[in-house]
């Protein structure tokens, strides 16, 4: 899936262009703050609904802010785990990459949604998607402590 950069985002309450949410997050990011980027989707039949997020947060300056956005896909390619896992990781990184270049100074981190877990069935996925973040030089967390990605498990539904 092509990420398209005229796609609008929402923050629950206002519906905004990619170049709104920079504005809205431009102070956060030239004092140093981290942007948060995830993405979770939900299958249903041949429908794949992808919801990725653009977070900003610190406990210090008591900021806390999110913005997302949703793309639907019918395709039955998603049907397997592998194929909708690295979709996922992908559109995160396509929005990082476009973050990275409004501001190439920002610290960016891409949170995923696979664990290391034995319960877990993304655990053999972790070491390439760690690698494949990390080579576009964006931090990768993982669960438990990919708290993007929770936040957009609630817009896939």
């Amino acid at each position: 899936m092509k990420y398209d950069s005229d796609i609008k985002w929402n923050n629950g309450d206002t519906t905004l262009s990619e170049s709104e949410v920079y504005d809205a997050i431009e102070s956060y990011v030239n004092d140093g703050g981290i942007i948060f980027i995830g993405t979770d989707s939900m299958l249903k039949n041949n429908i794949c609904k992808f919801a990725s997020v653009v977070a900003i947060h610190c406990n210090e300056k008591k900021i806390g802010n999110y913005f997302f956005i949703k793309q639907v896909i019918k395709d039955k390619m998603y049907r397997t785990l592998q194929n909708k896992i690295f979709e996922e990781v992908d559109c995160s990184l396509e929005i990082a990459s476009n973050v990275a270049k409004r501001f190439p100074e920002a610290k960016i981190e891409v949170h995923v949604d696979v664990g290391k877990s034995n319960k877990s069935r993304t655990r053999i996925y972790v070491d390439t998607i760690k690698g494949w973040i990390s080579g576009y030089g964006f931090i990768c967390k993982v669960k438990p402590l990919s708290w993007a990605s929770y936040i957009a498990d609630w817009h896939s539904k």
